[in-house]
């Protein structure tokens, strides 16, 4: 067999699980076609200089892949998003450019991400996409985006974390997973002021109240962190619900597992919502980014979110008791949305694998 060259893989690398999910779905899909080896680099860390790209990436790899989260979106990068390479580079990178599920952030409150593009990122975006031999962005606002700015061949598909596999798959049972993020200021992070939180402690009674309607009526619960320090407000809400059960770990299978044993969830952040599709479980959303409301555009799902930054307790608390009489019917509308959707993601990889292939 023919030793395939290295693909450099430039991803978020942070605690986020939803990051690690979109890395996992994508080289997980190329693995089940083609052996080869990924070499990661961080956006966030690995500079992409004018010397790694002729002496590393040009030499030794079969494809630049960036992939994955909201790249498109104004960064003290040297791009002037969220890729760290001064566009002025990007000619000299003779291996094919593969970039695969791409967004653009904008926060709905509070004082990051919520800007519109910078002129020399609209360039800088526009010539790494000129460049590329694949380019997917995972909603239609990034798609009318990009096609603002002329380019043409971009394709609209799911998050790469919608397809994940679930690899021990669980009868549901009388649970429900929920989740609450806090890793902004707005949402009450450390350096949230005051503003911040009363967001964290509304989101905490919120989710305290509706824990305990549901454990009144036969429910487990468990908390599914999606990142490690989300920890503090799982063991707050458990102060008034100390039935609750807490999940934080490393492990994605174990996560989507656990996914997949719920008749619902509630969740935050776009990629506890996401991975609770990729395993046929229902969700409602509270969410605080557009790009959570153009998810749910997506799956045809929009009557299933409300903005965290509302008095949202009243119809939330509807939603669930919604879902608690209608699951079944919406696990099996997110398996046959899958199951749909994953025609497009599938080729995507396909053709992903053909070029690594004919440049190794």
């Amino acid at each position: 067999m023919k030793l395939l060259n290295p693909v450099a893989y430039y991803h978020v690398n942070t605690s986020n699980k939803g990051d690690w999910a979109i890395k996992k779905s994508i080289t997980e899909a190329i693995l089940r076609h083609i052996e080869v080896p990924f070499s990661y680099f961080s956006v966030k860390n690995d500079e992409l200089t004018e010397e790694r790209i002729i002496n590393q990436i040009n030499t030794d790899c079969s494809a630049l892949i960036i992939a994955g989260s909201g790249l498109y979106t104004n960064y003290p990068k040297s791009s002037g998003w969220y890729f760290p390479c001064k566009t002025e580079l990007f000619k000299k990178i003779k291996v094919p450019i593969i970039l695969i599920g791409l967004g653009c952030n904008q926060n709905l409150k509070g004082n990051i991400l919520t800007k519109g593009l910078n002129k020399n990122t609209e360039k800088s975006i526009k010539l790494i996409n000129d460049l590329a031999a694949v380019s997917t962005v995972r909603d239609a606002r990034t798609y009318e985006l990009l096609k603002n700015l002329n380019i043409t061949k971009h394709e609209l598909q799911l998050d790469p974390g919608n397809f994940l596999k679930v690899k021990e798959k669980q009868t549901k049972r009388k649970r429900v997973a929920i989740q609450l993020a806090q890793h902004a200021p707005i949402l009450g992070r450390y350096d949230g002021g005051k503003e911040g939180q009363l967001n964290r402690e509304k989101n905490i009674n919120n989710f305290s109240n509706i824990s305990n309607y549901l454990i009144g009526n036969g429910y487990s619960i468990v908390f599914i962190a999606h990142d490690a320090l989300e920890q503090s407000i799982a063991m707050d809400i458990k102060k008034s619900s100390p039935k609750i059960e807490v999940l934080n770990t490393d492990n994605l299978d174990e996560m989507l597992s656990e996914y997949s044993s719920c008749r619902f969830s509630i969740g935050m952040k776009m990629h506890s919502n996401i991975m609770s599709f990729a395993s046929g479980t229902p969700f409602l959303s509270l969410y605080y980014d557009v790009k959570t409301t153009e998810y749910l555009k997506m799956i045809n799902y929009k009557s299933f979110g409300e903005s965290v930054f509302i008095n949202y307790y009243t119809p939330i608390f509807d939603k669930v008791k919604y879902m608690m009489k209608h699951w079944k019917l919406h696990t099996n509308n997110f398996r046959m949305i899958k199951k749909e959707k994953s025609n497009s993601f599938n080729n995507t990889i396909k053709k992903v694998c053909k070029i690594i292939k004919d440049n190794s």
